[in-house]
Formats: structure tokens, sequence, C-alpha cells
């Protein structure tokens, strides 16, 4: 079991947390929701880290802003817009006003989304505008009492912004700071973790899950079929905490070139799937297994082709523009 992880890089594990979204799309498991809230506290120990080490020291904050945001929404628009004219061309307009979706901030909340994945998305962008303000909070020198009233706030933002959302159908960052911010102070505290612990949170990571899968109540969590007892999400951020060693030791593995693909490639996959499943899966009803694996089949296809031949341009197109505004201080 311990040959695995020993391949397994930083970016691999992002791939494979992409591949558990697009099963959770093709299945009745419900592992989803937990994959994205890994998602979020990768982002919350890679952005903070880019911002300290490459950005802070040597151009203004908003080149920061201009390329995190550019690297999410560069591909994001092209995805977007060549699925809202795939559904025209096939019969199923969209409304004109979903086209706002492609700003993609706020989209969460106003649910034009012809992707199907980007309320994430919108979340992610909203941590990076948030990124300076957190790092200068949680990096200052501050005593032990001074982080323990800093962790209390960021409890009470979480607490507000699931309000604002439950409340007001507004989605923001506030709640789902918890997995941002323990990947944040991953990258500040630099822990160290060895293989015996990563393996026991992988362990203990997954009884939890079974004991949850044993237990009728709290069965729809991992198998939708019944209402949940509370929100998805709050099991989800509660449940990959378990994970955290696991997550510590795998970031300290070395990423080699074909793993920073494995790492690229799963944005590409994983807002390229849904679009794939949505429209085939009408088409195909009832969908059994062979159908399904036509599915992955073409799902392979798109994102892979998505990859190289819109991800990697719109990369390129992101580098040269930062290097520009930059003055050649920074190369993407």
């Amino acid at each position: 079991m311990a040959g695995l992880p020993l391949r397994l890089g930083p970016g691999g594990f992002r791939l494979v947390l992409a591949l558990v979204v697009v099963g959770s799309h093709l299945t009745a498991f419900g592992l989803g929701r937990p994959a994205v809230m890994l998602f979020f506290m990768l982002s919350g120990y890679w952005v903070p880290r880019m911002y300290e080490q490459k950005y802070r020291p040597a151009v203004p904050v908003w080149l920061f802003y201009a390329s995190r945001l550019l690297r999410v929404w560069l591909p994001f628009v092209v995805a977007f817009l060549a699925v809202f004219a795939l559904y025209w061309l096939t019969g199923d307009p969209k409304p004109v006003l979903v086209l706002w979706g492609m700003t993609l901030l706020g989209l969460a909340s106003t649910h034009r989304d012809v992707l199907g994945t980007a309320w994430s998305l919108d979340i992610e962008v909203q941590f990076y505008l948030m990124v300076p303000v957190i790092w200068a909070v949680l990096a200052a020198p501050l005593p032990k009492r001074a982080l323990i009233w800093a962790l209390c706030g960021v409890a009470g933002l979480t607490v507000l912004g699931w309000l604002l959302q439950m409340s007001f159908g507004l989605w923001s960052v506030l709640a789902y700071l918890p997995p941002f911010v323990v990947g944040t102070l991953i990258w500040l505290m630099k822990p160290q973790m060895r293989l015996g612990g990563a393996m026991a949170s992988l362990g203990v990571f997954s009884l939890a899950g079974l004991v949850v899968l044993a237990i009728p109540h709290l069965r729809p969590f991992l198998i939708y079929h019944a209402p949940v007892p509370f929100d998805l999400d709050w099991f989800g951020m509660a449940w990959v905490l378990l994970l955290t060693p696991f997550v510590i030791w795998n970031l300290q593995q070395k990423s080699s070139a074909l793993d920073m693909h494995f790492g690229n490639f799963s944005y590409a996959l994983y807002i390229t799937h849904w679009p794939v499943i949505a429209y085939l899966q009408p088409v195909l009803a009832p969908v059994g297994l062979k159908d399904k694996l036509m599915i992955v089949t073409v799902i392979a296809v798109v994102s892979v082709s998505f990859y190289l031949g819109v991800d990697r341009q719109c990369e390129r197109l992101r580098r040269r523009l930062i290097l520009r505004w930059s003055g050649q201080k920074l190369s993407g």
C-alpha cells in the first residue's frame, strides 16, 4: 500500500481529486464535495506560498491578482462559451443572461453556470482576493493568544458566511475559510510529516468514512439516496481535516515535470467533464456500465484536447502578459 503514495506527487494528488469529482458525477457515491474541500486546502497552501515567495517581494499586489485571476479565468471562459454555443447548436439554448456567468465572480450565487463545477472557481477566486490580508494576519509574529483570537475570528467569519448563504443565497469564500486557512497554516508553520503519519491519517480518514456508511442516518453524506441531515459541505470540511497529515506529507514530495502536468491537467478535467456527462446521459438513458465507460472515454478525449489546445495556450498567453506588465520581473 505504501508504494502508491511514494509515487503520488502534489500534481498527481490534484489529478486524483479531479478524478474523484468525475466519479461522483457518474455514480451515487458523494465524494466530490469532500474532494473540492481538499482542493481548497491545497489552494490555501500554494497561493499564499506563491504570493510570499514570488509576487510580494517583486511587484504590486494588482499583478498578483491579475496573474491568479487570468490563470483561472482564461480557460474557464473558453470552456464556458464553447458549452454555451453547444447548447444553442443542439436546439437547447440557454438564456442570454447566462452569459453573465462569464464574469465568474458571483457565479456561485447566481447559478449561471453551464459547466456545472464553476461554483467552486468563484469561491477560489474570492480567496485569491483575500490572500494578502490573510497572509498579513497569519504571517505576523503574533503571540499564541493573538493567534488563537485570529482563528476565533476565522470561525466567526465562517459562521457569517453560512448565514449569508443560507439566509440570502450569497455564496462567499467566508463559508469555506477553514480548509483554505488550514492550507495557509501548513505553509506558514511548515510542519514535517513522515510516511507513517500520512498513512495513519489516511487510515483514520477511511475508517471514519466506513463508520459514516455504517450509520443509516449519516450514509447519505457518502451515497446519494436520501436528504442529508445537515449541509453536505459541513461534513466535507470536517471529514477532510482528518486527512491533513497526509496532505502535509504529500506537499513535501518533489514534483517532476510529469507531475506538474498532472496538476495542471486536473483543472482542464475539472471544468470540462460535467458538460460531457450532462449532454450524453440523457441521450444514452438508461445509462449502463458500457455507457459510462463510453462517457469516460469521451471525457478523456475532450479534457486532454482541451488541456493541450486551450489550457496550455491560455497559460502561455498569461505568462507573456505578466512578463510584459511586470517589466520582466516575473515570468508568470
